[in-house]
């Protein structure tokens, strides 16, 4: 067999091995996203705060907030202020948005 035969069968061979390797192998489980309600205080990136059990009560967020990941089976409203009144964003269960121009201090579940 000449040498450059023996390079592609060679290579062929090696690219197969690695084909098997790689085929046998199960990428790892992803963590669960985390139940509740998430905020950032950027567009998903930034500080994040998560409350596991949002309240129909008024909850003051401990910093702004400019984005949100609601995985609960309810809405919830966030407020420009630290007292849930004025002008809200309403944002339904298992839903994730970011609203930049909004600087939300507060929030409630509802339903």
């Amino acid at each position: 067999m000449s040498t450059t035969k023996v390079k592609i069968a060679l290579g062929i061979a090696s690219a197969a091995s690695l084909c098997a390797v790689l085929g046998a192998v199960t990428p790892a489980a992803a963590d669960p996203a985390p139940v509740g309600v998430t905020f950032w205080s950027g567009a998903f990136t930034g500080q994040p705060v998560t409350y596991a059990n949002p309240s129909t009560d008024c909850t003051t967020l401990p910093f702004t907030v400019h984005s949100e990941f609601n995985n609960t089976d309810r809405s919830i409203l966030v407020y420009k202020t630290t007292d849930c009144t004025g002008h809200a964003l309403t944002f339904p269960a298992n839903d994730i948005h970011s609203f930049i121009r909004f600087d939300a201090q507060s929030f409630r579940a509802i339903g």
